[in-house]
């Protein structure tokens, strides 16, 4: 129970058996749609899904792996290595022969299953290949990224580009050796089996992220808008209106779709939705402890707040955000929660009832940080259109809005005594703003890393700020006087959001490199714990000591990890 990753791939296997990639697991059903079994073992998010005729699953990932696995059993069969990069794409021949991929820098690999070896390898061009697939009529392969379309024999080694540079997002071979592709721009294009062109026609709003052909040869396109609609030659037969879809996969007569809300969904193919599947998974992108620590608050990707008890048992679930959730902040008196989302707005609600009180004015491009003022009376939220306002929220009035930096606010903290706004922007910059009855001044700004700030944290007695940044390192400064006093390293990639501990004495902090990492604040690191699902986003800590850390393991797909250092 809890936030939902977007589910990426989906495959028909024998027997109508569904596949579901949500993060880095697999996730069987039976036909019907109820639940088999996880497939773990991929140590980040799984990308592609393909299904063989003996029933082999083929499942590629970010992890620059490729497994083939029992799906019977759920017994992993063998694994494919040799990427340097995110392998995005991939694809099973029918006799379960030979696998291809593509990866993001480029690279298409063709393997030799019974052997799980590379028989050989090209470069279809310098950027990520979203998308591969095998003539029904020929030994050809397509693949469609960043750099167009490349068609590949391998077999007499001749390869024809097609599109130029024009980015394509999805292809598929049609049963009468017909090759659509769709690219970032909405835009479908029809090709004949030997690369000719045949016709073109905006379909979508936003890119054309999925294709699929029925056996009769109907093309079917999924795009970012939302959108799943069937073709006949060009012109639409029937359009339905969903999530932003990621993938889709077509049976003998049903549709199965992956989208972005974190749900996959089964249709009939006249249009009619049968089920809607939601595989849990780890996409928590914000947490916030109330000041009593009674309660856990914790916003995902699929754009919902989950409120939840001291047992970990959910009380309160807030659907209103379109967006990811991207900053959460209770009052000082744990009676309201602040929640800022991608969408732009931020809601204010009851944590008791989980009523929705209001509403404030949308930041364009989205919300980066929240913070309310000592007193609880004032909230400052911060925007990725570089401006932080000040809200006499209660009201729903805009008190103050200034422009704060030259890129996304990501963070934002009162001091004590609530005269003083401190933030943090992706512009690497950490400010401090004097908030004056006759309006705000800047104090002080400081250049503070070599790259964007992601977190900002101050201590418990107001004395200490720590700044997290995509530069690896976290960075302590005096509050009052802005003295750099210690650089923290450790981190392998991006520090993405850090926590004071209650007594102020030691540091958490979480990113991209999927580890949990313990400070002193004197500086030596402490303790690092490893094994998380995905790149963490975010980490909290509350009054009695527990740490919560946005993520599940790699065995258990999950909303939060617990943890008493």
């Amino acid at each position: 129970m809890g936030h939902r990753a977007p589910v990426g791939a989906v495959a028909f296997g024998p027997g109508g058996r569904l596949a579901l990639g949500a993060d880095t697991y697999v996730h069987l059903h039976q036909a019907d749609g109820r639940f088999l079994r996880t497939l773990s073992g991929h140590s980040d998010t799984v990308r592609a899904l393909d299904f063989a005729a003996d029933g082999t699953l083929l499942s590629a990932s970010s992890d620059t792996t490729l497994r083939l696995w029992n799906p019977q059993s759920g017994l992993l069969k063998g694994v494919l290595q040799g990427h340097r990069d995110q392998v995005w794409s991939a694809r099973i021949s029918p006799d379960g022969r030979q696998v291809l991929s593509g990866s993001a820098d480029g690279e298409l690999r063709l393997w030799s299953v019974p052997a799980l070896g590379l028989s050989r390898s090209i470069y279809a061009g310098r950027g990520w290949i979203y998308s591969v697939g095998l003539s029904p009529l020929n030994p050809v392969w397509a693949a469609g990224g960043q750099d167009g379309v490349l068609l590949w024999n391998p077999q007499s080694g001749h390869r024809l580009p097609l599109l130029g540079s024009l980015s394509v997002r999805a292809l598929a071979w049609g049963p009468d050796g017909q090759l659509a592709t769709g690219d970032r721009d909405g835009q479908i294009q029809l090709w004949s089996a030997e690369g000719r062109y045949v016709q073109q026609w905006s379909a979508h709003r936003l890119a054309v992220s999925a294709l699929v052909w029925r056996k009769r040869a109907q093309l079917i396109s999924g795009g970012q808008d939302g959108q799943i609609i069937f073709w006949d030659t060009g012109r639409p037969q029937k359009t339905l209106q969903t999530a932003s879809v990621l993938a889709l996969a077509v049976g003998e007569s049903r549709l199965l779709s992956g989208h972005d809300d974190g749900r996959a969904r089964l249709w009939s193919l006249d249009g009619g939705l049968l089920r809607t599947l939601e595989p849990p998974a780890a996409s928590v992108s914000a947490l916030a402890y109330s000041p009593d620590g009674r309660l856990l608050a914790s916003g995902g990707w699929d754009g919902e707040v989950w409120l939840w008890n001291r047992q970990g048992q959910p009380i309160h679930r807030l659907s209103e955000a379109a967006l990811e959730i991207t900053a959460l902040a209770f009052s000082p008196d744990g009676q309201y929660l602040a929640a800022g989302s991608r969408d732009g707005l931020t809601r204010l609600y009851q944590t008791g009832s989980g009523r929705l009180l209001q509403s404030l004015e949308a930041h364009g491009n989205g919300v980066g940080a929240l913070a309310f003022a000592p007193n609880g009376r004032a909230l400052a939220t911060g925007g990725r259109d570089r401006l932080i306002r000040l809200w006499d929220w209660r009201q729903g009035r805009k008190v103050l809005e200034f422009r704060a930096h030259e890129s996304h606010v990501t963070g934002l903290a009162f001091s004590p005594d609530g005269r003083t706004l401190y933030s943090s922007s992706s512009d690497e910059s950490l400010a401090w703003w004097a908030l004056r009855p006759e309006g705000v001044g800047l104090l002080r700004r400081v250049m503070a890393h070599a790259r964007g700030l992601y977190g900002l944290a101050l201590s418990p007695n107001g004395r200490l700020l720590a700044t997290a940044s995509h530069d690896q390192t976290l960075k302590l400064w005096d509050a009052q006087s802005g003295k750099l006093l210690r650089v923290l390293e450790g981190h392998t990639e991006a520090a993405q959001a850090l926590a004071f501990s209650p007594d102020g004495q030691r540091l958490a902090s979480v990113g991209w490199d999927k580890t949990l990492r313990l400070w002193s604040v004197q500086g030596p690191l402490l303790q690092t714990t490893s094994g998380f699902v995905r790149p963490l986003y975010a980490v909290a800590w509350a009054p009695d000591g527990r740490l919560a850390v946005g993520s599940g393991t790699l065995r258990q797909a999950g909303t939060v990890a617990l943890f008493r250092p």
